[in-house]
């Protein structure tokens, strides 16, 4: 993404050019556009997030991780090798056939003495999996003898006794177990030992800082979806083999470095002007540039609240580099509360300090992952409050990322006090006509999170978002919060379908008064972006799903932007890998136009030909019409090759839904189920209605001694979805 945005926002830049990274939470991004050509100036004041950069930087290769792992496995622990003493730690036995095993971790519940299981893998039985530990295991506990000692040194190396934070260095440390902490604080002193290098020193920090993470009792078992948020320990927890960890980091390290080194420097020192990283160690607000220092973008990957992390990192600074290091991360330790209100005013300063450093109009692209409503706005508040004008926003709900584009401010003058406008009356209009203009333009029901995005979008476009401002209001979001519920709220305006919650962001949403579905050019949006995807297979085959993936976010920009799954599932149904296998795409033999149409007259023939023999009268063309000639149901036929079948239903169907049938491939019956889940409207506008594939109907045609009592019979004798039980539900 970072090299994309770089070629788009600020094309063919010159030699040596510029690029301010004013949060620095993101190494990967600054090294890939370090590697697209430019000099990125990183500005970062979390030691760890600074050193992981420069190890990332260098990208050692992997036999360097490899050769100071060994030479730390080789140092001596009284009379054996280190690696042999704390892999003791962990051994256990098999609960098959006795052999002395290796466990991966040992289970435990929040508040007990001892854990309650282990995981293992032997390799004699082939036994693997979670087993109740054992007596022996319990007694092993105790080989790393009371932990007194290397808790009271953990918590020097990070604050002094008569320092105001001890007692938070002192909770924070309470997220590790004894043996694990007894595991690091003996790695930590071996690697600092006289048979360490300095260069395997920097090596082995990097593989501690893994084995600090993978340490903590915040690693839930089984496995949650995402990282820790909170030291909040989970009511089940793992603690890891650090031993294997160490191991385990050590090709983790070495796949990230594979792309090899790029220069590395600290401010002032530049990068040559082929590109490279530059590290400032320290705040956005404290930094200077000399002149004619004039960067050619601004690019900020902004981080989610994290508590764990940041409360986490200054434990870590502490113990590899000194209490010094964990200095600037103090403020960390005592914070409880890290919500969006305190998120904003966060992101604001740094902000405010790279709309300083930027020329008048320069591009800054901004990433947030994990995006969420709150995660958002605070991001767009804090821009707005820096001067930033936003220039634009996408969005890919599913998989929670969003794309954000503003311009440095023209005028450099942040109000003195707090910022120069506050929501005013007209801020909730604003947002409302955003969301619902949203809605229009997709043709569809939304989520909540896009049609949030849109109301936030059109406040800082009209102003309705405070200016720029040397400090943001402290409860910004949360006055945000309370207008933007209120349009929600609204049922004059919208409508609610789906979840049984009451919580704003669950479930979808739609207008309360919705223009007439037959409108022209109101297809909704995943017809739209089914045509589309079709049309740029059949005219220039043989692309890749990502350039597919690009050309369709480049027709449907900013909220827009196709989903993900959406894409996958076009593939699935309309195109084919030629030559298998190759990643490349085309259109599907029988999905070719000619072959289509063909299926279609064949379809429409058989259809009339069997209205004919059940003595029908046969008529019309879009629907085709069955009318019984004395009595019995009339039969409304709509044949299509696509999934696109709102046309036909939004806007009314001809009779009763069970007098009505669809004809369609078998290919789009995935499709159409996945439109059916997301947009409750076409779920119910096509409920009742006879959904008939082409294969189907040819086995109905082919059939002897067919009646109109058997026609009814098999009509639905070949389900289109394979979750159709499901299905049902939903309607």
């Amino acid at each position: 993404m970072a090299r994309g945005w770089l070629e788009r926002l600020a094309p063919q830049p010159p030699a040596g050019a510029w690029v301010i990274d004013p949060l620095g939470t993101a190494p990967l991004a600054a090294l890939e556009a370090a590697r697209a050509g430019y000099r990125v100036l990183v500005v970062s004041n979390n030691p760890v997030l600074a050193f992981l950069l420069e190890v990332l930087a260098l990208a050692p290769p992997a036999a360097d991780f490899q050769a100071a792992l060994a030479a730390l496995a080789s140092t001596r622990r009284g009379e054996e090798r280190l690696e042999l003493h704390l892999r003791a730690l962990y051994r256990t036995p098999c609960a098959a056939c006795g052999e002395e095993v290796t466990a991966e971790a040992f289970l435990w519940r929040r508040g007990e003495a001892a854990p309650y299981a282990r995981l293992y893998r032997c390799p004699a039985c082939r036994d693997e999996g979670e087993r109740p530990v054992t007596p022996l295991d319990i007694e092993r506990l105790e080989l790393a003898g009371k932990d007194h000692l290397h808790r009271a040194r953990a918590l020097e190396r990070v604050a002094e006794r008569d320092d105001g934070h001890y007692p938070a260095v002192q909770e924070a440390l309470d997220s590790y177990l004894p043996r694990p902490l007894y595991v690091l604080q003996t790695l930590i002193n071996k690697s600092e030992g006289a048979g360490i290098s300095s260069g395997q020193r920097k090596l082995l920090q990097a593989l501690l800082l893994s084995a600090c993470d993978a340490a903590s009792t915040l690693w839930p078992h089984p496995a949650a979806r995402s990282r820790p948020r909170q030291l909040a320990v989970p009511p089940q927890f793992r603690e890891n083999n650090l031993w294997l960890a160490l191991e385990q980091a050590a090709a983790v390290w070495a796949g990230l470095c594979a792309a090899g080194p790029l220069a590395f420097t600290r401010w002032p020192d530049p990068p040559p002007p082929e590109g490279g990283v530059c590290l400032y160690a320290g705040r956005a607000k404290s930094l200077n540039l000399p002149e004619p220092f004039s960067p050619a973008a601004g690019l900020a990957v902004f981080p989610r609240p994290n508590q764990a992390f940041w409360t986490l990192s200054a434990l870590w600074a502490g113990w590899l580099w000194g209490r010094e290091a964990a200095l600037p991360l103090h403020p960390f330790l005592a914070r409880r509360r890290f919500d969006w209100n305190w998120h904003a005013t966060a992101m604001h300063s740094p902000l405010l300090a790279l709309d300083r450093l930027l020329p008048p109009g320069a591009p800054v692209a901004g990433l947030l992952s994990e995006v969420a409503p709150g995660f958002l706005g605070a991001a767009l508040a804090a821009a707005a409050g820096a001067g930033m004008e936003l220039e634009g926003l996408a969005l890919r709900a599913d998989e929670e990322t969003a794309q954000v584009v503003w311009r440095a401010s023209k005028v450099k003058t942040p109000a003195e006090g707090g910022s120069r406008a506050a929501f005013g009356a007209e801020a909730g209009q604003i947002f409302a006509k955003g969301v619902l203009a949203a809605l229009e333009e997709r043709g569809e029901p939304a989520e909540y999170l896009p049609l949030y995005a849109a109301g936030l979008e059109a406040l800082a476009r009209q102003g309705g978002l405070p200016g720029a401002a040397l400090q943001l209001p402290g409860d910004l979001l949360s006055r945000l919060q309370s207008f933007t519920a209120l349009v929600f709220a609204d049922r004059a305006r919208l409508r609610r379908f789906g979840s049984s919650a009451q919580e704003d962001e669950r479930g979808l949403w739609w207008l309360a008064a919705p223009p007439a579905p037959a409108a022209p050019g109101l297809l909704p949006l995943a017809d739209r972006i089914e045509m589309e995807l079709v049309r740029l297979i059949q005219k220039k085959p043989g692309q890749t799903r990502a350039g597919l993936d690009d050309a369709l976010c480049k027709a449907f920009p900013g909220l827009l932007t196709p989903p993900s799954e959406l894409l996958d599932v076009l593939l699935e149904s309309y195109g084919e890998q030629s030559p298998p296998g190759s990643g490349r795409w085309r259109l599907a033999a029988q999905e070719e136009p000619a072959v289509r149409r063909a299926d279609l007259d064949e379809a429409r023939k058989m259809l009339a030909a069997l209205g004919e023999r059940l003595g029908y009268t046969v008529s019309g063309e879009v629907p085709l019409v069955w009318t019984p000639r004395e009595f019995g149901q009339v039969y409304f036929f709509y044949i299509v090759a696509s999934s696109i079948v709102s046309k036909h239903v939004l806007a009314g169907l001809p009779g009763p839904s069970n007098q009505v049938v669809m004809v369609f491939p078998g290919g789009r019956a995935r499709l159409l189920s996945y439109k059916l889940r997301g947009d409750p409207r076409l779920a119910q506008a096509i409920k009742g209605v006879h959904l008939l594939k082409f294969r189907h109907l040819r086995a109905i045609y082919e059939r002897a001694g067919l009646t109109p009592a058997l026609w009814e019979g098999l009509l639905d004798a070949d389900p289109p979805f394979f979750e159709e039980a499901e299905q049902l539900h939903l309607f």
